[in-house]
């Protein structure tokens, strides 16, 4: 179990914004000029890869599980080289499941080595568009 006080997680999953877990506020003081406005950014790298497609991927994962439809062993496929597939490839990983990434091989060679690295099976398709 996540130790949310110091920041110590057990599984990258825990990482993610919830009700214990709240992605932080910061009120942005001088950034409006009326004292009665208060502004403030909310700060989504703090979710596990930087983005708010990591809670996007969680969230299609945990639907789609609730629904039955993910079951041991389900191949997962998803055409995209960004945030999202980032996010589909750590949580895919995370929960057992294998993720395809069909991407165009004109993608930059790093976010292709990155899909790798979070567990994607990365297939590079000609792209002559």
């Amino acid at each position: 179990m996540a130790n949310y006080k110091t920041r110590v997680y057990n599984d990258i999953t825990e990482m993610l914004a919830g009700v214990e877990n709240p992605t932080p506020l910061l009120r942005l003081n001088r950034t409006v000029g009326y004292e009665q406005t208060q502004v403030y950014a909310k700060l989504e790298w703090f979710n596990p890869f930087g983005s708010i497609k990591d809670r996007v991927a969680a969230h299609m994962i945990a639907d789609a599980q609730e629904k039955g439809l993910l079951g041991d062993g389900q191949a997962l496929v998803e055409p995209t080289s960004g945030n999202t597939g980032m996010g589909l490839a750590m949580i895919a990983n995370a929960n057992g499941y294998s993720l395809t990434t069909p991407l165009s091989n004109q993608i930059p060679p790093e976010k292709r080595a990155m899909l790798r690295f979070f567990g994607s099976n990365v297939e590079e398709l000609e792209d002559d568009l």
